[in-house]
């Protein structure tokens, strides 16, 4: 039996065979610092610093690419570099304050809100009513004429973040990537689960998406992508018992009530568990979110004026479109071209319909018998359309896909032609950086058509690929 010492001096001699992922990880380190750099010097990574930022992030996203490629060329990875160099280039942008994004102040803000005693839901930011619990961070929040759209799991995570800590973005940065280290951890369990090599974890660990909407970002993605796939584990793990039975509703429950995304899992779900688990599940959703409705009202009808538990959401739906494919081409190219009456209307209702197709395919699918790594990859299917579908995508809407996509790529017995159902997400994962071009011009924030089409047109063409190669290939 080794000692930790000879393990250690093995490891050292090993370095040069894992000269490839050396490297990259020096570039990628590299560029993390030159994004830190760029926040240090000029306090922000977007108006007229973005262009230097996507610079920098594509230099990243290059060094991401190479490692998987020398991962996949080389079997014998060193496990403990990966995990060192993703650490390392999260700890970098810890040094930056989120300025890609500023949902972290309606975070603190919310948080503070709960801590006085009030609901979150009840006020819009800026209500006079609100004056006397003034802090710094409200000037900050974003979209102060309504509301928070944050459902109740979310809220007990800023609540207890404010009441323990210091209401500082960088309170939130280190948890969001804590949260995420663990989600990598427990990924690269489902992989060994799955009987797919766990090489395959730098897939998710080293993407600069992850890595920059988490630890600059600070997005609460984190956490509902931590209780996803901790209510994945529960389910898949050979050591599962009894309680992890009943624990898997209560996490999926948090990882719905933090963002509804995770509700889409349920067609795969329905068929693993019993009627008393998914029963258990809907109890316990139900019982988050009466509180909260019982003290700001339920905001699912009357004016669109941004109050209750769903105010804000109700807006989000009934207004934002941004950075969408398909949803925009469906409503301004095909709709509103054709003189359509409620274009817009419309074109949501196609979507929604599109949705449900899906949602019911996979719950079909998933009826019979299948092993645990088929189950993984279904899953993934209905966060493909939501992002696909969706009237809105920022780029981190696109993190919890990633979190399944080891799961797609081919074990050693499967055709290597597989690795093209990953190929369309790892392009957008990239692409969707461009998006920040928005914010160029702090005083005219507008969508850029040519942004659109590079995002998603050969993301599109990917996709179309992948469902070519499948049938004719007879990939499953």
């Amino acid at each position: 039996m080794q000692t930790t010492s000879s393990r250690l001096k093995t490891s050292f001699l090993n370095l040069p065979s894992q000269w490839g992922l050396i490297v990259t990880a020096i570039l990628g380190l590299g560029a993390y610092a030159g994004i830190a750099g760029l926040h240090l010097r000029h306090g922000t990574l977007r108006d007229g610093i973005t262009p230097d930022t996507l610079a920098w992030y594509a230099l990243a996203f290059a060094a991401y690419l190479g490692a998987i490629v020398w991962v996949e060329v080389r079997s014998n990875v060193e496990m403990r570099l990966v995990w060192a160099a993703a650490i390392g280039c999260r700890l970098i942008l810890l040094l930056t304050i989120p300025t890609l994004s500023d949902d972290v102040y309606r975070y603190i803000w919310d948080g503070h809100l709960t801590n006085q005693g009030l609901s979150p839901y009840a006020y819009p930011v800026d209500a006079p009513a609100l004056d006397q619990f003034d802090i710094p961070p409200r000037a900050l929040v974003n979209n102060r004429w309504m509301v928070s759209p944050y459902l109740p799991a979310a809220q007990l995570l800023f609540a207890g973040l404010t009441r323990l800590l210091p209401r500082q973005p960088l309170v939130f940065q280190a948890t969001m990537v804590i949260f995420d280290l663990l989600s990598g951890l427990i990924i690269a369990r489902l992989l060994a689960i799955a009987g797919l090599p766990g090489r395959r974890i730098v897939i998710y660990l080293w993407n600069p998406l992850v890595i920059v909407e988490v630890a600059h970002g600070a997005h609460v993605d984190a956490w509902m992508i931590f209780l996803t796939m901790l209510t994945l584990w529960l389910i898949f793990s050979p050591q599962r018992d009894q309680m992890s039975t009943w624990l898997a509703p209560l996490t999926l429950a948090g990882a719905t009530l933090t963002k509804i995304v995770p509700l889409l899992l349920l067609p795969v779900l329905f068929w693993r568990w019993r009627w008393s688990q998914l029963l258990l599940y809907g109890v316990v959703t139900v019982a988050l979110v009466l509180p909260s409705a019982g003290r700001a009202g339920w905001g699912l009808s009357g004016p669109l004026d941004g109050t209750g538990l769903f105010g804000a959401i109700r807006i989000y739906a009934d207004q934002w479109n941004f950075n969408s494919g398909l949803f925009h081409w469906l409503e301004a190219d095909l709709l509103q071209s054709a003189d359509v009456v409620e274009a817009t209307d419309w074109a949501k209702r196609m979507v929604i319909l599109a949705l449900l197709i899906v949602l019911t395919n996979v719950w079909l699918q998933a009826r019979p018998q299948i092993d645990n790594r088929t189950t993984l990859r279904l899953m993934a299917a209905p966060l493909m359309a939501y992002i696909l579908l969706n009237t809105t995508i920022h780029p981190w809407y696109l993190l919890i896909l990633l979190a399944f996509l080891p799961c797609l790529t081919p074990t050693v017995e499967e055709s290597p032609w597989r690795w093209f159902a990953v190929l369309p997400w790892l392009y957008l994962s990239g692409a969707l950086s461009l998006s920040y071009l928005t914010y160029l011009d702090p005083l005219d924030f507008r969508e850029l058509e040519w942004v659109r089409r590079v995002e998603w047109l050969p993301t599109l063409g990917l996709l179309g690929l992948w469902i070519i190669l499948a049938r004719f290939k007879g990939i499953k």
